[in-house]
């Protein structure tokens, strides 16, 4: 009896994960121009930053725009994902949902930073090495909030794994690159330490390359899971395997 019922309290969060693909894929389709067009306007350093921005702000304003919309992407997808796996897993997924809700305060400065970058080239009064210099302090506070936002990112990945590989079939692969990937965004705020003292050693290099290589194939390998799998019922031997655990 308590089989069955569990079983039924699991179907009852069947489809939401179908949901949770579509909002993965709308943070990929988001935060990917992002970051790829804030990291071509910097190019250069601050002082190139100013001036690429200068002739390129409605590219910065869209890409600024997209920043924000993954980040709503980003919550929408937690929230889902909550839905799908509250019955079956309930510790992971409220895990996974309190490092996403924790690392909104860190996003939401990230986009005011790049807010009052607009501003700064909109303010009068100001000379071209104090503009600058605000323009760097901004850049500067960007990165440390973005290390915090990676962390988190890393952080509510774990658990994410743990769900898809419970989940058997396609999960098992998905999960095993969400491991790993998660591990990669974790390690941003490590990998500055160790360069602090010089190149790292080729062990190193080569477990970053790794990590980097599981960063990119998790995101994919996550949405054609959630889209395509995770709202399938589970089979009857992964059912007991998942109630050993």
């Amino acid at each position: 009896m308590s089989s069955s019922l569990s079983q039924q309290q699991a179907g009852e969060g069947r489809g939401f994960g179908r949901a949770a693909g579509v909002g993965y894929l709308a943070i990929a389709l988001t935060a990917t121009p992002w970051y790829a067009i804030w990291q071509g306007l910097r190019a250069g350093g601050d002082a190139a930053l100013v001036g690429h921005i200068q002739a390129s702000r409605l590219l910065f304003e869209l890409s600024v725009l997209a920043g924000a919309l993954s980040f709503v992407a980003y919550l929408v997808t937690a929230a889902f994902l909550y839905l799908r796996y509250k019955a079956e897993a309930p510790i992971a997924v409220t895990l996974l949902f309190a490092f996403v809700v924790g690392s909104v305060p860190f996003s939401l400065v990230a986009i005011s930073h790049q807010l009052e970058l607009l501003s700064l080239l909109d303010a009068t009064g100001l000379t071209a090495q104090d503009r600058l210099a605000q323009a760097g302090a901004l850049v500067r506070g960007f990165d440390a909030v973005g290390e915090l936002s990676s962390l988190f990112w890393g952080l509510w990945l774990l658990p994410l794994a743990w769900l898809a590989w419970r989940s058997g079939g396609w999960g098992r692969p998905a999960g095993a690159f969400l491991a790993l990937g998660g591990l990669g965004y974790i390690t941003g705020l490590v990998r500055p330490l160790l360069l602090s003292g010089g190149a790292l050693p080729p062990l190193a290099q080569d477990a970053f390359l790794v990590l980097a290589f599981a960063t990119v194939a998790s995101e994919l390998s996550t949405i054609l899971w959630l889209l395509l799998a995770s709202d399938r019922p589970p089979k009857r031997a992964e059912l007991r395997a998942a109630a050993a655990v």
